[in-house]
Parts: C-alpha cells; structure tokens; sequence
C-alpha cells in the first residue's frame, strides 16, 4: 500500500471524527423541548404547570482558618489558657505540656551530658552501677533540671495535675503488677509514687551499708536506724489498716516469712498471725546479718522468741505448731533432706527433729548448772551426743546418719552436744532488706 493512499485514508477518517464530534456538540446546545401541551376535557388546550421555585437567601461570611499559631504562645500559663479557651480536654492539655517540657528539658541535659568531661579512671573501685553513671558533679546538674521541670509542672498544674501526670499509663500499672502477684488497690495511685520512691532511697541506702565490707556494731546501728526510718516514713503516708496490708506484702519479714513457711503451706489466716507476731518481733530484736550480738543481747532475744512462740503455740494450735516450727527450722529442713534422699518418711525426719530438740535442751541444763565440775559435765555432755548419734543411726540407718554428720545442718547442732563451750552457730537464713515497687 502507498503512502499516497493511506494519507487518503487518514484524512477522510479525520474528516468523518470532526463531522461527528460537531453533531454531537449541536445536540448538546440545543434549547430543551417545550413540554407538550395538555388537552382540557372541554378540548381547549393549556400549559404544562411547573412548581415555582422557592428562593433562599444565604449569607456566607468569610472565616478566618485555624492555625495553631492562634493557641501556641512562649509563656506556658498563657498556652495553657488558650488551650482550656477552646474546650480542650485538661487531659490532654497536661500531656501538650509534659511533651514540650520533656522534650526542652531532655535538649538540656544532653546539653550537660555532651558538655561533661568522658570518664578515663577505669581504673576507680566501686560499685559497678555507680561506675557506669557520670559523675557527681553531672548527676547533680541533671537532678536539678529534673527539679526545674517538676517546678514547672507544679505551678502550671498543681500537686494533683502533677500526680496525674506521673501516674503510670494502664500498660506499666498491669506490668507491675503481673511481676509482684499481689494487688494494691488499697492505696491512692499518687501515694503508690510516693512509696515507690522511699523503698529505692532506703534500698540503697541499705545495700551501700551492707555492701562495705564486714558489718560492725557501728554499722549495725546505722543499719537498724534505716529501718526504723524507712518504717516511720511509710507509716505517715498511711493509714494502720493501709500499713498493715502494705506490710502483709511488701515488708522484708513478710517476704522472709514466705520463704521459711515453704512446706508449711499456712492459710491466709495462719499467715495473718504469724506475720504480726514475727514483725513486732523483728521490730525489737532483729538482727543484722553479718554482725554478732552481746551474750545479754543474745539471751534477751532468746527470752523474746520464746515468748513469740508460746504465744504462736496458743493461736496455731499443738499440731499446726509443732508443724510450723519444724518448717520454718533450718536444722529441720537438713534433716528432711537426709532422710528423703534416703528414701525414709516425713515422720523419721519428725522424730530426729524432736530428739534434736530434747538433746540440746538437756545439754544446754547441764552448761547452766555451776554445781557439776567442768569435768564432769564434760562427760555427761560426752554422753548425750554419743547417745544422740546412735538413735540417729537407728532411725536412719549408717549412711544416713553419716550425711546428716557431715552436712552443715546436722554437723553443727550434733557436735556442740559434746561441747562444754558451743560453738556459735550461724544459721543461714535469706534476709530481704527492702521491697519492690508497690504494684496496682
């Protein structure tokens, strides 16, 4: 096919487009057709009726548009104001704030942080947590913007807007309390805060003490005056009934307690008592681990357990108390471990225990009694634990009585039987200084 030819084509198919495309545009312009007329029943006819339209007048007025330069002012009393102007939630003017602060704030101690001279004395003894943090002149520069920025706060919001602001979201209240197990709704969400604060000043207050090497009477007053302190502090911050639950939570004897009862499994009740009677104990005769006592100090507390335990024995009951005191005995439990391992019941473990007990109690009658001669009573000492060891034997057989001489729950009670002069003997016991952050 020639070009000639398709150029033909091309120009009448053009040709054709144009023509319709103005047919089409006619059609388009052409006034609308009249509507037909109606014949009357008389014949005569008349025009189609349309409804009359009605008109309405609008006034529309020009607005000025909303920018947030209208509200936003440098002077954070005067933000604020524009914010509550126009029926902001104070919810969310409280969090418009917090997040500008924060952000200033955080810009500043960057500030300091970039400005402070790097660490290089690697070579500095220490805790490792206080190794890691700058320095102290650092720590207090930021501390004190920290103070700045709540001061802030304070004045734009007050003490409960503050509270408010500070209150964990929903998230990290059911985090907290996932990780304690035990609820405190009982207790205001701003004092909740408040305590959170006084368990970690104390907690390392106590741990710095306890951490510097071994414990001596000095150290052992400071210690002891940092409980009383802590127990002063949380006790202004509530009421008894609210003290009394807090501690049935969060109190070193109450997470004391809750290890030595493992196997005596008290009801909530049981507990109830037991934790009253121990934590009026632990108040006036608690000791601090790692330090020694007086002989008078010693047999002071002595006297005080004794008379904490008649009264357990009165509330608990003979049976529910000779329970509790062989779990919550370390010398117990070493028994118990022996004569499970070597496949004997709980009431071998029982039996020892008691004879353990009567021993000692006979043995300790014969120290006291300055009418026999030393070498006298070395010899019925002598006996006792001879005696005592061969009833062991009985009962749990050569290699049974063997572990329980050799390992330290047994070694110690059964050797000092023989002893005119005991060796002290230290029971290890696990001890919780402070507790954790209260929980929703």
């Amino acid at each position: 096919m020639s070009i000639q030819r398709l150029l033909v084509i091309s120009l009448v198919a053009n040709l054709v487009c144009l023509g319709g495309l103005v047919w089409s545009l006619t059609k388009v312009q052409s006034p609308p057709s009249q509507p037909a007329p109606v014949t009357s029943a008389s014949g005569t006819a008349t025009k189609t009726k349309r409804p009359e339209a009605r008109v309405t007048e609008r006034v529309v007025k020009e607005a000025e548009p909303f920018h947030w330069s209208l509200i936003e002012s440098d002077d954070y009393q005067t933000y604020v104001e524009n914010l509550r102007s126009i029926g902001c939630p104070e919810e969310t003017i409280r969090d418009l704030v917090k997040q500008d602060l924060d952000k200033f704030y955080d810009q500043r101690k960057a500030e300091v942080l970039n400005n402070a001279p790097p660490r290089k004395d690697y070579w500095k003894t220490g805790h490792p947590t206080t190794l890691s943090q700058p320095s102290a002149g650092t720590r207090t520069q930021l501390a004190q913007l920290d103070q700045e920025k709540n001061g802030v706060l304070n004045e734009l919001f007050g003490a409960k807007g503050v509270a408010a602001i500070n209150r964990p979201s929903a998230y990290s209240r059911a985090q907290s309390k996932a990780k304690s197990g035990y609820t405190m709704d009982f207790i205001p969400e701003e004092t909740k805060a408040e305590l959170n604060s006084v368990e970690q000043e104390f907690g390392s207050k106590l741990l710095k003490t306890m951490a510097a090497g071994t414990s001596d009477a000095e150290d052992r007053n400071e210690i002891l005056r940092l409980r009383e302190e802590r127990e002063d502090r949380i006790a202004s911050m509530l009421t008894p009934d609210q003290k009394l639950e807090y501690d049935l939570r969060k109190s070193p004897t109450a997470a004391n307690l809750r290890l030595q009862l493992d196997g005596f499994e008290p009801s909530e009740d049981e507990f109830r008592d037991i934790f009253q009677a121990r934590k009026q104990f632990d108040d006036q005769h608690g000791t601090v681990p790692g330090t020694t006592i007086s002989a008078a100090e010693a047999e002071e507390r002595r006297l005080a357990e004794q008379a904490m335990n008649n009264g357990l024995r009165d509330t608990l009951g003979e049976d529910r108390y000779q329970d509790y005191m062989r779990q919550t005995d370390y010398d117990y439990k070493s028994i118990a471990k022996v004569a499970e391992r070597q496949g004997l019941n709980d009431s071998v473990s029982a039996r020892v225990y008691q004879m353990k007990n009567e021993a000692e109690e006979l043995a300790r009658s014969i120290r006291m009694d300055g009418g026999i001669p030393v070498n006298e009573r070395q010899q019925q000492l002598q006996q006792i634990y001879s005696e005592t060891s061969r009833s062991i034997e009985t009962l749990m057989g050569q290699q049974g009585a063997a572990s329980l001489q050799t390992q330290g729950g047994g070694r110690n009670w059964l050797n000092n039987l023989g002893r005119v002069n005991p060796y002290p003997i230290s029971k290890p016991t696990f001890q919780v200084i402070t507790s954790g952050a209260p929980s929703p």
